[in-house]
């Protein structure tokens, strides 16, 4: 499998893409359209990924890591809040906006 590797993809339009084994340096996503993307095995580590489109068939399940990402804003499903909250890799502070992980994704301890 290929692996795609985007630096700035901030309010792009991304969607039907297959994010299979993509790995996503840090880099920010705000306001970019992931609408009915599939995230199976990205690697989301440090991404800033605000304000993001999602809609309701964007598929998150089988995403590699999730560390140090921040999710402010970004309207998720609830069942897709559950996966991310319980996905091991799913803490950290984000290295450029310093906000929690799991704060931003507001997943409840």
């Amino acid at each position: 499998m290929a692996w795609c590797i985007f630096s700035c993809l901030e309010s792009h339009t991304c969607s039907l893409t297959e994010m299979v084994q993509s790995a996503i340096p840090p880099t920010d996503l705000t306001l970019a359209n992931f609408e009915m993307a599939q995230f199976n095995r990205a690697n989301l580590k440090n991404a800033v990924l605000r304000e993001m489109y999602v809609s309701g068939a964007t598929i998150l399940t089988g995403v590699k890591d999730i560390e140090g990402s921040d999710w402010t804003d970004t309207m998720l499903r609830r069942d897709q809040t559950k996966y991310l909250c319980s996905h091991p890799t799913a803490k950290g502070t984000n290295p450029t906006t310093g906000v929690d992980t799991r704060e931003s994704l507001m997943c409840i301890d």
